[in-house]
């Protein structure tokens, strides 16, 4: 499996587990200070889900062009995990 290939495996992993905590909060009918989204960590989950799929989208040989707003975008989501790690 390629590299771009893992990326996006991972990215929908990710995803789904994010998506996970979120439906389970919603079937709680709260949101817990100390579940994985009040305390944020579904938050990072999402994050570095979204990144997996830009840098896959990145390493594409379809990709003709630069998005400098999905570029923007893939550096704040860095950023931001590097400040949460």
């Amino acid at each position: 499996m390629s590299e771009r290939m893992n990326k996006l495996l991972a990215a929908a992993s990710q995803a789904s587990a994010a998506t996970t905590d979120m439906i389970e909060d919603v079937r709680d009918g709260k949101i817990s200070p100390m579940g994985n989204i009040g305390s944020g960590d579904t938050l990072t989950i999402m994050a570095d889900s979204l990144r997996l799929l830009i840098e896959a989208r990145q390493d594409s040989v379809f990709r003709e062009d630069s998005d400098a707003d999905i570029d923007q975008l893939h550096g704040a989501l860095v950023r931001f995990l590097e400040d949460r790690a």
